[in-house]
């Protein structure tokens, strides 16, 4: 069965990290070139630091939604895959900090019933809103298709 959405992290969650990197690297040029003129190119050690981190952030980790659960992939050398059946999810929910909300990406983050995998974080995508909306639906479409009832936990309701 063909997904119906896959994510990857979004290149715009790192832009907080090359700003840090670049003022980072500027401290080192200063610093270097006050001290020795060849120790300058040091400071794009930051930069490159980062970049490749990202990078490898991003070819690490998938997520993918289908009919009837959402997985995630991660791993660079060793792959592990975790799955969440959509009726047993029980909330859903959108995060975004203010960069996020500026250049368009944030965190969709589920809870479920769950044995292996009750929380799932599905971090730093495009477009957020999308996914959570799909998964919400699917979410839905998933409960009703299978006849599942969501019993909250809690104290009995009492008659007043």
């Amino acid at each position: 069965m063909a997904s119906i959405s896959e994510r990857r992290i979004s290149e715009k969650a790192f832009y907080a990290q090359y700003v840090l990197a670049v003022l980072l690297a500027v401290g080192i040029a200063v610093i270097a070139f006050m001290v020795m003129a060849l120790l300058v190119p040091l400071a794009l050690v930051p930069i490159a630091a980062v970049f490749i981190w990202s990078r490898l952030a991003r070819a690490a980790t998938a997520y993918r939604l289908f009919d009837d659960r959402l997985e995630v992939e991660s791993g660079l050398f060793d792959r592990k895959i975790e799955n969440v059946q959509l009726f047993r999810v029980r909330d859903v929910g959108l995060r975004q900090g203010i960069l996020g909300r500026l250049t368009g990406f944030g965190d969709v983050y589920l809870h479920s019933t769950d044995s292996s995998t009750p929380d799932m974080h599905i971090r730093g995508i495009d477009d957020p809103r999308d996914f959570y909306e799909q998964l919400r639906e699917l979410v839905s479409t998933s409960r009703a298709a299978s006849r599942t009832l969501i019993v909250e936990e809690g104290a009995p309701i009492t008659e007043p």
